[in-house]
């Protein structure tokens, strides 16, 4: 008499998300082979751009005397605003999928200033599934260089951290 195995099913498969302050892309892996398979990518031009395209506002300037004056810069400094705004909307994409339950836990691997920029905007439910961070950005890779890089870089990090 043949045996009978029952098979389990296949749990769903965690999500990475790779971003530099201009661009993001986020992963799942397959569950039949293990390879990543990207679900979708964001971009954020305005994070690229130079100070002076940003903003055609100028400097203020005070006059003191005849003669006499001084420039000085605006308070907040326009590519921190910029990588704020992406930082944003990034969080916001990852907590609304929190919330319908698409991922059981995301690993994020992002340039090191941006993820610290990430992590500040971060909502209550991705922070409960937020399973590592890594300080690297592997935006510009592809293919299996992508999976290898990635593969060490989650091997090597520190759970939660």
């Amino acid at each position: 008499m043949p045996k009978t195995y029952r098979l389990n099913p296949t749990p769903p498969l965690g999500w990475v998300l790779m971003a530099n302050a201009a661009r993001a892309r986020s992963f799942v892996r397959d569950p039949e082979n293990r390879a990543m398979r990207e679900l979708c990518s964001f971009v954020h031009p305005a994070s690229r751009l130079k100070g002076q395209a940003l903003s055609n506002d100028r400097g203020g300037k005070i006059q003191k005397s005849i003669g006499a004056s001084s420039q000085f810069d605006p308070h907040t400094d326009l590519h921190r605003k910029e990588h704020t705004q992406f930082a944003r909307e990034l969080a916001q994409y990852l907590e609304d999928s929190a919330l319908a339950h698409r991922y059981p836990e995301v690993s994020l691997i992002a340039s090191k200033a941006f993820l610290g920029e990430l992590r500040l905007h971060l909502g209550p439910a991705t922070q409960k599934l937020l399973r590592t961070c890594v300080p690297l950005d592997l935006t510009a890779y592809e293919g299996s260089d992508l999976e290898h890089r990635v593969a060490q870089a989650l091997h090597g990090s520190l759970v939660g951290a």
